[in-house]
This record gives C-alpha cells, structure tokens and sequence, in this order.
C-alpha cells in the first residue's frame, strides 16, 4: 500500500470510528443534556469563587479579575480538548484487564492510532462550552486584539496545552502496563491540571514555580503563555510562549507514545 492510500485509509477509518463513537453518545440524549448542565454548573460555579476571592482581597498572586477570567478560560477550553480526544487513556488499566484491549492486536493497524482514535469523547463538548464562554468573556476584559497573531498564539497555547494534558493522562495510563493495575494517577494529575493551569503559578514558591515549568512542566498548559500574550516579552524565553507551549506538548507526547510502546512489550493479554 502506497503511502498516500496508507493515509487515506487510516483517516477513513479514523472517520468512521468517530462516527460511531458520536453515535453512540448521542442514544442517550438526557445524559449528554445532563452533563450539558452539570459541567456548566460545575466551571461557571468555580470561576465565580475566583471572582468572590479577587473581590474580597483584590488580586491573586497579582493577577486581576480580568486576567484571570482569560486563564481560566483557556484552561478549561485545553481541559475540554484533552477530555474529547484522550478519554480513553484513563480506562486503559481496565481494558487490560477486561480484555478489551487484545482486540487492537487483531487488527493490521498502528496500535497508538487504534487506541487514541477507538473513543472520540462527544461528552468532552460538555467541558468546552463552559470554557469558549468565560474565555471570550475574558478576551472582553482584556481587551485582546483579535489579529492573526493573536489568534495563532492562541491555537498553539489551546494545541500544546491539549498535548500536555493528553501526554500526561497516557503516561499515566500506560503505567497498568506494568502494575497489571487499573490504579493509577489520574485523579491526582487531574488535581494538579486545575492547581496549576487554573491559577497564576506566582501564587507558589519559586521552587514550585520551577518544578512545574521544568521537571514537570504544566505551567506550559496556560500560565507562561497566557502572560506572555498579556504582557509581550514577559515570557523566560526569547521567543514566543505558545510556540514553546507546542514543542513541549509534542515531546512529552511523543515520550508517552515510547512509554505506551515500551509497555507493549509487558502485556500479557487478559488470560482466561
């Protein structure tokens, strides 16, 4: 097979599988309503507590009530993302488990392409909608120019902050590879997600600060980027923000890509 027959016939199948995938979702209507409604409730409630805190002692970590409606904004929008595309990775200990996952090595296909495009998460819309609403509201505030620049800084902050967050949850998940577990750290990554992508990390120490811009770098995800197009040429490095916001999202997800292909090589399929 050619090289562009291969790619015609893995975007087809990758079409078909997010057809199916919506489908699916869409056979319980009351369900995705529910979310609709919950998730509204849930980011709109949170973002009115940072509002509440800004009223009540002016700032956080010196940003203003405005700045803030632009990150929280933008993180929910990157968590929204995330959510739509890599849900899966938060099952894969379980697949493992139940034997669902021995039916990708049935298939004559790439067994990476095969997991991240087996659940295309319409739920994951639930999360976006609450976050594209603060986020043009905080744009407002900020009085951001919707110029072309803008709006591909804004593209590669939103693509490499969905590629850090998607990297993290299939490191994460690859780990059952290894504990024969569906344990791992989701739910405690999904807690530092909201700490530091949520908040201006000036708000902790400067080791802090470090640790999550260097060793694990989540303040990519919203922070260094959002300041960078709020205040021009804040940024640590000579070069824009949201350009390095990208680079780091496609290696960290190319080295979840060798973990979960490091993995493999432990699976021991479901046994009977």
């Amino acid at each position: 097979m050619s090289g562009v027959k291969t790619i015609r016939y893995y975007a087809s199948v990758a079409a078909i599988s997010i057809r199916q995938s919506i489908q699916s979702r869409l056979e319980y209507p009351f369900m995705l309503i529910g979310h609709v409604l919950a998730n509204c409730i849930q980011w709109v409630v949170g973002f009115a507590t940072i509002k509440f805190v800004v009223d009540q002692f002016g700032s956080i970590g010196g940003w203003g009530y405005e700045s803030l409606a632009f990150l929280y904004g933008m993180s929910v929008l990157s968590h929204g993302l995330a959510v739509v595309l890599f849900i899966q990775t938060w099952f894969l200990g379980y697949w493992m488990i139940d034997g669902e996952f021995d039916r990708f090595l049935l298939r004559p296909m790439n067994l990476i392409f095969q997991f991240l495009f087996d659940d295309f998460n319409l739920i994951g819309f639930t999360d976006i909608l609450p976050g594209l609403m603060v986020f043009v509201y905080g744009c407002v505030k900020v009085h951001l120019s919707p110029s072309c620049g803008n709006i591909l800084l804004i593209l590669c902050t939103l693509a490499g902050g969905t590629l850090i967050r998607g990297a993290v949850w299939m490191f994460c998940g690859s780990m059952s590879f290894w504990t024969k577990s569906p344990a791992n750290f989701t739910d405690m990554v999904g807690e530092l997600f909201e700490r530091v992508s949520m908040y201006p990390l000036t708000i902790y120490p400067r080791w802090v600060q470090a640790l999550f811009t260097v060793l694990l770098p989540l303040a990519w995800i919203t922070f260094w980027p959002v300041k960078d197009l709020l205040e021009p040429g804040t940024g640590i490095l000579p070069v824009p923000m949201a350009a390095v916001t990208l680079a780091v999202g496609l290696l960290l997800f190319a080295g979840s890509c060798a973990v979960f292909r490091a993995g493999m090589g432990r699976y021991e399929s479901a046994g009977s």
